[in-house]
């Protein structure tokens, strides 16, 4: 009895040193990369639309826990074949954090985040500690904020998208509307479809919904795809029959329709609308494929 013990107490010792060489590399990426990460919190809080930055590290971090009993038997692996290809993703992602931040291409700075801590979990920790916990790192990329100029460019062509559509349906439903570009002229109003009537700024965050979401419990694989690429056409439509509501309410009421909880919290009525949406997917599609393996099951947690 003395002697399992004894050897208990060795395999712990020996599993808690095989996390310290990963747990300091980690700890020193993240260090070299407070000033971005500190720009990327400013974004945060400055614009409501990138706002979920906030949340995805937690998720990122639930998202490991969940897999922390695979990420620890494979901890002591130590196998050393993928090394130096941890190495040169390394290289790379520290080289586009010095060119990102000397030329002052934030979104190439930023970026490279997920890439060191993925490259560090495979140089380190081994491939058998990447194959479980890759999920949660690559999950951080979903913090990352899109280009500036990019965003706009989208931005203003789903005004465009959304404000044709939104005419072509107020019409079929018996609503006099002129279209002018972005703008909706109705009888006794006009309307904008502005930058904060769009969901492209946060399409980010309504992708990183559908992925958590489709990670929280076994799933079949393409269950799971399904769910996470579905999320931002299902907020793409969200957003569009919130501007039809509103552009109706504004029609019969008047500029009154406009003081209503779904235009003034547009963001969290089409992030609410998402998740419904996604509950009502998951409901149809989950009874289609074979139920996860009792051991899959436990792997996840």
């Amino acid at each position: 009895m003395r002697s399992r013990e004894r050897a208990r107490y060795i395999t712990d010792r020996v599993s808690a040193c095989t996390w310290v060489p990963l747990a300091v590399a980690m700890v020193s990426t993240l260090g070299l990369y407070v000033p971005v990460l500190l720009g990327m919190a400013a974004d945060w809080a400055r614009f409501p639309s990138q706002s979920h930055g906030f949340a995805v590290p937690a998720i990122a971090a639930y998202l490991i826990w969940m897999r922390r009993g695979p990420i620890a038997s494979a901890a002591l692996d130590g196998s050393r074949a993928a090394a130096p290809a941890g190495v040169a993703a390394l290289i790379a992602a520290l080289g586009a954090l010095v060119i990102g931040s000397l030329t002052g291409e934030t979104f190439l700075a930023r970026a490279s985040l997920p890439v060191a801590l993925l490259a560090i979990a495979l140089f380190v920790g081994g491939p058998g500690v990447l194959r479980h916990a890759w999920i949660g790192l690559a999950y951080l990329f979903f913090m990352v904020p899109l280009p500036y100029l990019a965003l706009k460019t989208l931005t203003y062509q789903s005004r465009l998208f959304d404000a044709s559509t939104t005419a072509t349906a107020l019409r079929a439903l018996g609503v006099p509307v002129l279209q002018d570009g972005v703008m909706l002229h109705l009888a006794n109003m006009t309307l904008e479809v502005a930058d904060e009537c769009s969901s492209v700024p946060a399409i980010a965050a309504l992708i990183a919904l559908g992925v958590a979401y489709a990670q929280l419990h076994p799933r079949p694989t393409w269950v799971r795809v399904a769910l996470a690429l579905s999320a931002a056409p299902l907020g793409l439509a969200a957003n569009i029959l919130r501007l039809i509501l509103t552009s109706l309410a504004a029609y019969t009421l008047g500029p009154i329709a406009l003081s209503n909880v779904i235009h003034r919290f547009g963001g969290t009525t089409v992030f609410l609308a998402t998740i419904l949406l996604l509950l009502i997917v998951d409901r149809v599609l989950t009874p289609l494929g074979p139920a996860p393996t009792p051991g899959a099951a436990r792997a996840r947690g």
